[in-house]
């Protein structure tokens, strides 16, 4: 399976999580807009009380909105699996079917007849599930973690004189802004934002329900030589693999193993944010149609295209500063995000005018 079909097939549950994480912000900023006649030096403990009152509805309409669109996420990322499962399965029934008739290799049952396939993408949209569920619990608790820190913020300013109320609240509120509410916090304490653990959870899965199918459907008919696809932009450390030609048993006497490769795990082909593809390998029939590309231009275009989606980050989170701005009728804060919006564009077009890349505006895009 192609693997930008991959991430095309991934983009609307990473999107729909997107939405989530923007209307928690809105929903907080909306909450900060009110009691604004409390928010002077000389009642800010008054207002802190007040802000603290809003928590609970805060809660309550954060419940609303994750409830309203997670419904959405199940229905999408199942929908992702399935496809991205079957295609992947389904890519080289001709070639595999011609290698059958010629005696090369076993006659497996229909793809829709297959129990095996059918139970892996089972499998897949449970795990979907279970992770959308622990998602969501947490975005809900960091929610409120995020609403009471900018008010304890906002506070511990006025207190200490170093900023005036609305100053200091709208600033907290522009830190989280650019931070995002987060969508995980590991064992190590460490916060993973939404856009990144999410984009990282759904590719990764859709690529593996496709890597996991499509080896399954191999062994079905028996095949046991695969070739690894070859792209530019590659990660360095799997540059090495492209264009080459592995075993799956690992005992064929003219190929290495797919096991060197690191298949099957975390940093290796197939693993987290692997895009690459394994194709059949069929000694009499296959013509080898990917080569491994200079190790030097593979790690500059991946530099690139790292580069790429850091500016594109940039960019969204300056837009959705914006939009919290807005929402508190920050005008100073309002100009300021316009400018930070319009820098970070330029500085996106200077780098495509230079590079030559191709600029995907869909990825600067807030919902």
């Amino acid at each position: 399976m192609d693997p930008l079909k991959q991430q095309q097939l991934a983009t609307p549950t990473v999107e729909v999580y997107l939405a989530i994480e923007e209307q928690i912000l809105m929903n907080i900023a909306k909450r900060l807009k009110k009691n604004q006649s409390l928010l002077t030096e000389d009642d800010i403990m008054a207002w802190q009380t007040a802000q603290l009152s809003m928590l609970g509805s805060l809660t309550q309409e954060n419940i609303i909105t994750i409830a309203k669109h997670s419904g959405m996420a199940i229905d999408e990322v199942s929908k992702a699996l399935e496809k991205a499962g079957y295609t992947a399965a389904g890519q080289f029934e001709g070639t595999l079917q011609e290698a059958v008739q010629m005696g090369l290799l076993i006659q497996p049952p229909s793809i829709e007849a297959s129990v095996a396939l059918g139970s892996i993408l089972l499998a897949y949209q449970n795990q979907a599930k279970d992770v959308f569920n622990m998602v969501n619990t947490t975005m809900l608790q960091q929610s409120q973690h995020v609403y009471l820190d900018i008010v304890n913020q906002t506070v511990g300013k006025v207190l200490a004189g170093v900023q005036t109320p609305f100053q200091a609240m709208s600033d907290a509120a522009k830190q989280w802004a650019n931070k995002g509410i987060p969508a995980l916090v590991d064992k190590a304490g460490r916060q993973w934002s939404t856009e990144a653990y999410m984009n990282m959870v759904i590719r990764s899965t859709v690529s593996n329900v496709a890597n996991e199918m499509q080896m399954t459907r191999f062994q079905e008919y028996g095949v046991d030589l695969v070739e690894v696809s070859s792209h530019a932009d590659s990660r360095p450390s799997h540059v090495p693999y492209q264009g080459r030609i592995y075993s799956i048993s690992g005992r064929h006497p003219k190929y290495p193993p797919l096991s060197e490769t690191g298949y099957g795990t975390i940093e290796g082909i197939g693993g987290i944010n692997c895009r690459h593809v394994l194709y059949p390998f069929i000694e009499g029939i296959s013509k080898q149609r990917y080569f491994p590309y200079d190790v030097e231009k593979s790690r500059k275009a991946y530099e690139q295209s790292q580069k790429q989606r850091y500016l594109e980050r940039q960019i969204r989170k300056a837009k959705r500063e914006l939009a919290m701005m807005e929402t508190l009728g920050d005008k100073e804060g309002i100009e300021k995000a316009k400018k930070k919006v319009r820098d970070r564009q330029a500085i996106m077009r200077e780098f495509i005018s230079t590079t030559g890349r191709t600029r995907r505006r869909e990825r600067e895009q807030i919902l």
